[in-house]
């Protein structure tokens, strides 16, 4: 490929146009399938070989599982639009390619509620966030189409028509960033809100967006493969979690102390919750239960400790009759043993950890 060439089909892929260069096209259009077949085949092979994908259980893994899928179909349709015959009508092809980047828009808009349930685990907030979040989806869709019948001369839009398909792509990359950027935004807020390790590494899973913005002929490679790197790097947290109750597991309380450490936070209460022979209705309502910069852990199987970084004494106190009550109202009640712990001036997060798993001990 000489330098012209290159050029060329640098130029085609940053900004979605076919090569002048009838080999470079070629060569756009047999890469492009390949790596569009290959990302069919990769996110089948994640739902395949995922138990967690496969039953669906957690509303996480179901918001993953629809990523697959559209990312499934907007990587086998335009290889079933081929064996159709579509491509030999402009109209056609127009079509499907619009509905290919409307496709492609559902699945970055589809990812990020995933990264945002994933971090604050709320249907209620992710309704309320995305009630309008369709309308980017339909806008990008239109541009989509319009510079679609400027770039095939089924219109004449002159010498407008020639700069505006430029103006045009430059609006839709200018939304699908803002997409990736919310991402980028929610993964920061959290870290700096909650004091947890970054599971939820943004040089790891969201480059693929970003090159699958910039290079259009391989958009549907890259999301694949960003969808499949978000949910493993997911898969790291969730060896955290009890599968049970969606609390944190006991392991837990060593790894994030060694966070603490490690940053030099130097506060942190934790209150140890017990219920003999009733710790499945406890995790019940702590699972229900919202406390800012709080991590509940599930310690065995009657007894949890509520880690906290930030809160007052008097706030824990507060959480202490909250819980309190809620066991009381509970149908049948039943009681709780809650004892309060505070940090030592100067004691580490790792042997305030030791702390609380020897006074845990002691209690039974």
């Amino acid at each position: 490929m000489s330098l012209s060439q290159f050029w060329d089909y640098l130029h085609s892929i940053l900004f979605n146009l076919e090569p002048d260069d009838p080999v470079v096209s070629e060569f756009s259009d047999y890469s492009s399938a390949i790596l569009g077949l290959a990302a069919a085949i990769g996110v089948a092979l994640l739902i395949l070989m995922s138990k967690p994908l496969r039953t669906r259980k957690r509303t996480q893994d179901r918001l993953i599982f629809r990523e697959c899928v559209l990312v499934f179909v907007m990587n086998t349709l335009y290889p079933l639009m081929s064996l159709l015959g579509q491509h030999d009508v402009d109209v056609f092809f127009l079509i499907e390619l619009t509905v290919y980047e409307g496709l492609y828009m559902l699945i970055i808009l589809q990812w990020l509620i995933c990264v945002d349930y994933s971090l604050y685990h709320s249907m209620d907030h992710i309704r309320r966030r995305y009630r309008y979040a369709w309308i980017p989806v339909l806008v990008v869709m239109v541009l989509h189409f319009i510079h679609g019948m400027l770039a095939m001369e089924m219109v004449d839009g002159g010498d407008w028509g020639y700069y505006g398909q430029y103006v045009l792509i430059i609006l839709k990359r200018v939304i699908e960033f803002g997409y990736i950027a919310t991402a980028v935004h929610l993964v920061h807020d959290y870290e700096k809100e909650k004091r947890e390790p970054r599971f939820l590494r943004l040089d790891v899973f969201i480059i693929p967006f970003i090159l699958g913005v910039i290079f259009r002929f391989y958009d549907g490679f890259f999301v694949a493969l960003g969808v499949i790197l978000t949910y493993v790097v997911m898969r790291r947290r969730d060896k955290y979690i009890d599968a049970k109750t969606g609390l944190f597991k006991a392991e837990y309380l060593d790894c994030i102390s060694a966070y603490w450490d490690k940053k030099g936070y130097t506060d942190a209460n934790a209150m140890i919750v017990s219920a003999p022979g009733n710790g499945e209705k406890l995790a019940e309502i702590l699972q229900n239960t919202r406390i800012m910069d709080c991590f509940m852990i599930r310690m065995d199987e009657d007894s949890f400790v509520v880690l906290t970084g930030k809160l007052r004494s008097s706030a824990v106190k507060m959480v202490e009759m909250s819980l309190a009550e809620e066991t009381e109202q509970y149908d049948p009640p039943f009681n709780t043993e809650i004892l309060s712990l505070e940090r030592e001036k100067g004691q580490s997060a790792a042997a305030f950890a030791d702390r609380i798993k020897e006074t845990l001990r002691g209690s039974h």
